[in-house]
């Protein structure tokens, strides 16, 4: 809240709310759709009624996990995940102290050390901010390194991010591997992909888009990584964001680090990240990457079936920016 800030903007003004003052969007936006103080975005499109509906896609009890193992071998943007033993069994049957305090007894625990937006993750509304303004019309400087953020928090949706599924399996619709760096997915590619699975895409869909990106990772030299990594990507094109405010999805996932191509579509315009601003500051839209397709991959083109059940809530933490998750498909 304002009230609580140490500083003030020197060009405009922040309300008691959070919002910036007199600060118009021009844009395609959801701003207001949901109300002024709306922080869930276009998860709103999954309602009690889309979720029924999804439980019922499940035919066969095939659960199919869509995360990364969190380990030194899985790819890396901000930093590698570091796990280590804070308290291991071998300890109590050893160490003279572990004997005397609990006899017979043996414990193992364990810490680890990684950022919230690191392996399979949701990036939250709050994570990427234009001009000073985030999603809503919200101040991006309500923001303390100690208290986190005064809006936007990935706690909110902690109850929210599970329904209908639907993967759209870019590359084997182009008849690829895996998309090569720097090659978009489209609204022509999303529709012509959509078409040929026999999958509508229904308002509150949570879609997953493979590129094979991911696939590429284990097969990469050691020594080659860093340069594999800083090389670019195939992701989502500038032309997907109004595909999906269209649709009304409700969020979106792909196989790779930044979920839009790399290098930017519009490097040379006013603004980089141009499909992440769209997506996530002007529709409301979480966006998820580094998820784990290729097994869900194989077994829809086994089955045809391109829909499911999907479980994918962030961590309870409260006002972060975004959440490690373990993403469950259920067929």
């Amino acid at each position: 809240m304002t009230e609580k800030l140490r500083w003030t903007p020197p060009t405009y003004t922040v309300d008691a709310k959070g919002k910036v003052m007199g600060y118009v969007n021009k844009d395609v936006n959801n701003w207001g759709k949901w109300g002024p103080d709306d922080e869930r975005g276009t998860l709103n499109y999954i309602d009690p009624q889309t979720v029924i509906a999804a439980t019922k896609l499940v035919k066969r009890g095939k659960v199919i996990n869509l995360a990364l193992n969190i380990d030194p071998s899985a790819p890396f943007n901000r930093a590698t995940p570091i796990k280590w033993m804070s308290s291991t069994s071998a300890d109590g049957m050893l160490l003279p102290t572990e004997k005397l305090y609990y006899p017979g007894l043996q414990v193992n625990d364990d810490w680890i050390t990684m950022p919230l937006q690191c392996s399979t993750q949701w990036d939250g509304l709050s994570h990427f901010c234009y001009e000073d303004v985030m999603y809503n019309g919200f101040w991006g400087g309500d923001v303390s390194a100690s208290q986190g953020l005064s809006h936007l928090g990935i706690h909110q949706l902690r109850e929210h991010l599970v329904g209908r599924g639907v993967l759209l399996d870019i590359a084997r619709y182009k008849g690829l591997d895996f998309m090569t760096p720097g090659m978009p997915v489209t609204a022509q590619d999303l529709e012509g992909c959509a078409k040929k699975q026999n999958v509508q895409i229904k308002r509150g869909d949570i879609l997953l888009i493979r590129t094979g990106h991911l696939e590429r990772w284990p097969k990469v030299p050691l020594n080659e990584r860093m340069a594999w990594i800083r090389g670019g990507e195939p992701g989502m094109g500038v032309s997907s964001a109004g595909w999906l405010h269209e649709k009304q999805v409700a969020a979106i996932a792909v196989d790779n680090s930044a979920a839009e191509v790399t290098p930017f579509e519009d490097s040379k315009g006013p603004r980089a990240f141009p499909w992440h601003v769209q997506v996530i500051r002007n529709l409301g839209m979480q966006v998820g990457e580094y998820w784990k397709l290729d097994v869900l991959s194989q077994d829809c083109a086994q089955d045809g079936v391109y829909e499911f059940f999907l479980s994918a809530p962030p961590l309870n933490i409260t006002n972060a920016v975004g959440s490690p998750i373990s993403p469950v498909a259920i067929k």
